[in-house]
């Protein structure tokens, strides 16, 4: 994703700005299991991703680790082995996935 993208937003502006403002938005919290996160572990997910991800607001909310690598995305697929690794999630990890 370059600077042509409207939807581009450099890595700085992510770390500095995107994530702290969705993270406070969504009261600190995941918005799927509604733990408590601090900022640097909490991770912000596209809620449509792929072709049609976007970087606006509206599309951008706070998961936990967990909820994240659990969602039903095809696009989140590389998170499995290592969230396997960590003890994040159990082996039988499929029957806990969720959409949306």
């Amino acid at each position: 994703m370059g600077s042509h993208n409207k939807y581009y937003i450099s890595k700085e502006t992510w770390v500095n700005n995107v994530r702290p403002l969705i993270w406070k938005r969504d009261g600190k919290k995941c918005v799927r299991c509604r733990i408590n996160l601090s900022l640097n572990e909490c991770h912000i997910d596209h809620i449509k991703s792929g072709k049609f991800a976007n970087n606006y607001f509206t599309n951008l909310r706070t998961l936990c680790r967990r909820c994240h690598v659990l969602r039903d995305d095809k696009n989140h697929l590389g998170m499995i082995a290592s969230a396997l690794r960590d003890e994040i999630i159990p082996t039988d990890w499929r029957k806990y996935t969720w959409e949306g």
